[in-house]
């Protein structure tokens, strides 16, 4: 594993002809959107895009960068999904009595996890530039869908920043991936949700009277990209576990007007103050679910620097219906969750998110050894964990059965399943659970003739078959 940045994972994407350049003018304004939700949907998530001539800007824009399975791997430097979980396990088979509430402290404070903290450099990153005066417009950041932005009029977003906030006290970082509404050159709104980490340290700096300092990072090692994304425990720094996932530990620069730390080697830094108490209008913003997400109240951030590379290149996503770019980088997530689950709730075997339920926490799970009773007590344990909460179905399964494979799953629930008793919800009514694993009426499974196979497959070619 290793820890590029986006220059270096785009020509390593190029070299593994994992990448289209489309050369000809397109627009930011819907156009790149529509073609990279195009390219998403095609066979395998298509190829990584970079738009080299978007209109308005003189740097080029990166799209579906992790768009397939093998570029997730390409980015994080492995060969295949699956090391996620064997090094996650690794990680965590070194604490003897995992605990959820205290499991952050409990994994920062193994050794094998903590080599990987930053570095702290006392210079600015020599790469970057500053933009003088500083204009978010003269960036090519996307409109997606035609009702984005459209209460207040400003359709463009930032859609794959790293947003950077601190404590106003203890100085600890907080490194999430945030929507951000372009408002003009020198203007953002910030969506972030209730309980996040940028929200309890902006109620801090409310608390204090004082005004929060925001960095937002484009670009730098990919492995910091899946970190700000994923839900990590508690208060576990996602620098850190950036070095973890690229077995290398970052470099971190200062921000030039705001007391921020960022990765080096970002492509783009957009830096700024939100005043507590300061909000606007933001959204609606077009979603995961085929809809828009409704026009909200968001934080005002304003601007006070922004520097770039000379040759910056802007990474975005687009986010819609599935199979969609970020469904890909979710099961990176799912990869690193089984060996936290593993870990923390006895039975529980296989994990699939599939693409179309990945972002409403639902989830396929297999366990060994089943029984009524250890369903409905893995359901309650896994809805009270902070990454299963919003679950809107959980569907169990047996050990034996492919959670990968929903025609599978399919053919299990409907054989096995009587609903009326196989069915149940939490106390809200809003999370349902199937029990699908067979466990109350086992019966004799077809195995095939283990002997025969071998025989058929010797004669394979007698029969003239293809």
């Amino acid at each position: 594993m290793s820890n590029v940045d986006l220059q270096q994972l785009i020509a390593l994407l190029d070299a593994h002809n994992e990448l289209t350049r489309i050369p000809v003018p397109t627009d930011p304004l819907l156009e790149i959107a529509a073609i990279t939700d195009r390219v998403c949907k095609s066979f395998g998530g298509g190829k990584a895009l970079l738009f080299e001539s978007p209109a308005g800007s003189p740097f080029p824009v990166a799209t579906n960068l992790f768009g397939s399975p093998r570029r997730v791997c390409l980015a994080l430097g492995i060969d295949h999904l699956d090391r996620l979980t064997e090094r996650m396990t690794q990680l965590l088979d070194r604490i003897p009595s995992p605990d959820m509430p205290s499991l952050d402290r409990q994994i920062a404070d193994l050794p094998e996890f903590s080599r990987f903290m930053p570095y702290f450099s006392p210079d600015p990153d020599p790469q970057l530039m500053a933009m003088e005066p500083p204009d978010l417009r003269l960036l090519p950041f996307l409109q997606s869908w035609p009702g984005d932005g459209s209460a207040c009029g400003y359709p463009r977003y930032i859609t794959l920043g790293h947003v950077f906030t601190r404590h106003p006290e203890s100085g600890l970082q907080n490194c999430g991936m945030y929507g951000a509404q372009l408002r003009g050159a020198t203007e953002l709104a910030l969506r972030w949700k209730a309980g996040s980490g940028a929200a309890r340290h902006l109620e801090e700096h409310r608390r204090l009277g004082q005004p929060m300092p925001v960095a937002i990072a484009l670009g730098g090692p990919p492995a910091a990209t899946f970190s700000a994304m994923l839900p990590l425990p508690g208060e576990l720094d996602e620098i850190t576990f950036a070095g973890f996932l690229g077995l290398v530990a970052l470099d971190t620069v200062p921000c030039r007007s705001v007391p921020l730390q960022v990765p080096a080697g970002c492509e783009l830094v957009i830096e700024g103050y939100v005043h507590p108490g300061e909000t606007v209008e933001e959204g609606p913003f077009g979603n995961h679910t085929g809809c828009y997400s409704p026009a909200a109240i968001a934080s005002l951030m304003r601007i006070t620097a922004i520097s770039h590379r000379r040759n910056a290149i802007i990474p975005a996503t687009v986010v819609g219906p599935p199979p969609m770019e970020d469904c890909w980088m979710a099961k990176a997530w799912e990869r690193l969750l089984l060996a936290f689950l593993k870990r923390l709730i006895p039975g529980v075997h296989e994990l699939c998110f599939p693409l179309e339920w990945v972002f409403h926490q639902s989830a396929i799970i297999s366990l060994d050894n089943p029984s009524p009773a250890m369903v409905r007590e893995t359901a309650a344990r896994l809805w009270n964990s902070p990454w299963f909460s919003g679950s809107r179905l959980l569907i169990f399964v047996d050990a034996g059965v492919d959670t990968s494979s929903m025609t599978g799953v399919a053919w299990q629930a409907i054989n096995n399943c009587y609903f009326t008793r196989d069915s149940f919800c939490d106390g809200s009514g809003k999370r349902q659970a199937l029990d699908a694993t067979g466990c109350r009426t086992p019966r004799q499974r077809i195995v095939v003739d283990s002997a025969t196979v071998q025989r058929v497959a010797e004669r394979w070619k007698e029969y003239g078959l293809p």
